[in-house]
């Protein structure tokens, strides 16, 4: 289970289509935004994007590492 229990459908397809192929590529200021869009999604907060490219990768990679713990429980989302 997510930890954002509001999951819609339609955000878990948009996890697995959009964000899904982005996981372990290069994090850059123009796709950062998915990355703070996936985090808040899966989390259920309101980040903003991160205030320096310094901040980018560890943005980054912390949603690249929730998005994979949560796969399982997006695509059930998904397919329901």
């Amino acid at each position: 289970m997510v930890p954002n229990k509001n999951l819609s459908k339609e955000d878990a397809k948009w996890l697995l289509n959009d964000f899904g192929p982005l996981v372990g590529g290069s994090i850059f200021g123009k796709n950062i935004d998915k990355y703070t869009k996936a985090l808040n999604l899966i989390r259920g907060t309101q980040l903003r994007n991160p205030g320096c490219a310094c901040e980018y990768k560890s943005r980054g990679n912390i949603a690249s590492s929730v998005f994979s713990q949560y796969k399982t429980a997006i695509e059930e989302i998904a397919n329901s």
